[in-house]
């Protein structure tokens, strides 16, 4: 099984830029708290990283890269973000699970990731594209933010981006050795 990340780069006006201290990212850190996270977890494991871009649109490079994967061979692991109060005090969360039983995964990881059952957001994001349009085993890992999604006033911690890389670092281990084993 080959694992894959995708995360989507889209930034549009009025945004000219966002700022990274030495603790925080930001403004709007809604697309890039998940690029950050897929960048380190790809760097750290050498899984393939896909940024894609237009997903606030048609999804035009998920629906690309989607059609150049191989559906029998290919997991892909959608990385964005999510808001705080949609988890219950979870470093990260799963959510849009599909083509696979998600129950080894909560078994394994309820300490730390906050597991949301059904398709959130259903149709407005990447595992929709991946899953539902064309077949990939695929699911949503959201990187808590404390505002609302495209608010250019935004931050999140930079150990929280560190402490969600460490995640789902253990999770793409489990995955490898989980479909390594079937």
């Amino acid at each position: 099984m080959n694992i894959v990340l995708s995360a989507h780069f889209d930034l549009a006006r009025p945004v000219m830029s966002i700022k990274m201290d030495n603790q925080k990212l930001l403004g709007l850190v809604d697309n890039f708290a998940g690029v950050f996270v897929a960048y380190q977890v790809s760097r750290a494991t050498g899984t393939t990283v896909y940024f894609t871009n237009y997903e606030e649109l048609e999804f035009d490079g998920a629906i690309e890269v989607a059609q150049s994967l191989d559906k029998s061979q290919t997991f892909v692991i959608v990385i964005d973000t999510i808001l705080e109060t949609e988890l219950k005090g979870k470093a990260v969360a799963i959510t849009n699970a599909y083509g696979f039983d998600i129950r080894p995964l909560k078994k394994l990881f309820k300490e730390k990731v906050d597991f949301i059952d059904g398709y959130f957001e259903r149709e407005e994001d990447e595992t929709y594209i991946y899953g539902q349009k064309y077949g990939l085993k695929t699911f949503y890992l959201g990187i808590p933010i404390p505002q609302d999604y495209h608010s250019t006033t935004n931050s999140i911690l930079l150990a929280n981006i560190d402490r969600a890389t460490k995640i789902a670092i253990e999770i793409i281990t489990y995955l490898e050795t989980f479909y390594t084993s079937l």
